[in-house]
């Protein structure tokens, strides 16, 4: 498995159509625009590209999208080529990521097929840690005077940004839509509001710390015994100075 990343427009889709087409092409028994191809067996082509969704039926895209996914899941075998593009985008983050990861650790590690997942949930960079037949690919791109660059060159390792808001200015969002996500997108930065790409998944480290201070303990004791349902807003302003006060005198 190869985990694709890279900015929107970069080139992520072509090159895991490419590679299916080229197999399509081999097994034809037509000419491939390569210099040699070297294959093994490959019993089907199995593709998760696009999104749409079947008002018909009443699916939504994100309903579409698990759909077909489950298919590929319950019937790809070590001889498939599977390619992936951006699974779990249709629903919120953290559900949309574990989804992402949950497939592709299955197709590596249960299925063991051939596959090309493509994505932006930078986390899933972390699986070849995990996998030792998983690895990292990127779409190469450049910032040059304020614009993005796409360079249309796949290299090893992953992505070191999405490009997103300079992808949009290229859509032609207005500046001042463009100003607002940039000074949004400095304060989740800032207040870490969004969870760092490296540590979603990572395990918990314990403290080497056997036991917090006395001092310490006091206040996370006071703390747990506080009812804040049954605090006046005067008593619960009271007990955060309280505590503010504290804490200060235990950082002197």
């Amino acid at each position: 498995m190869a985990i694709i990343t890279g900015p929107n427009m970069g080139g992520k889709s072509t090159f895991m159509r490419q590679t299916a087409l080229i197999c399509l092409l081999a097994y034809c028994g037509s000419y491939t625009p390569a210099a040699t191809v070297t294959l093994g067996p490959i019993d089907r082509i199995f593709t998760r590209i696009g999104a749409a969704d079947d008002l018909t039926s009443g699916r939504s895209t994100f309903m579409v999208e698990m759909t077909e996914t489950a298919q590929i899941l319950h019937q790809a075998t070590a001889n498939s080529l599977v390619l992936l593009d951006e699974i779990g985008r249709g629903t919120s983050t953290y559900d949309g990521l574990a989804l992402a990861w949950a497939c592709a650790q299955h197709l590596a590690q249960q299925t063991n097929a051939l596959t090309l997942f493509a994505t932006h949930y930078f986390e899933l960079t972390m699986l070849p840690d995990l996998c030792s037949n998983v690895s990292n690919l990127h779409l190469h791109a450049r910032e040059h005077a304020g614009d993005i660059v796409f360079l249309y060159q796949v290299k090893e390792g992953p992505a070191s940004q999405s490009y997103g808001i300079e992808v949009a200015k290229l859509a032609g969002l207005p500046d001042a839509v463009l100003s607002i996500a940039r000074q949004r997108l400095s304060s989740f930065e800032q207040a870490n509001l969004q969870p760092r790409q490296d540590d979603l998944f990572a395990t918990p480290q314990l403290s080497d710390a056997t036991d917090p201070e006395p001092e310490s303990a006091k206040l996370v004791e006071r703390l747990r015994r506080a009812e804040p349902n049954e605090m006046t807003p005067m008593q619960a302003l009271a007990l955060i100075h309280e505590l503010h006060n504290a804490a200060a005198h235990l950082a002197d």
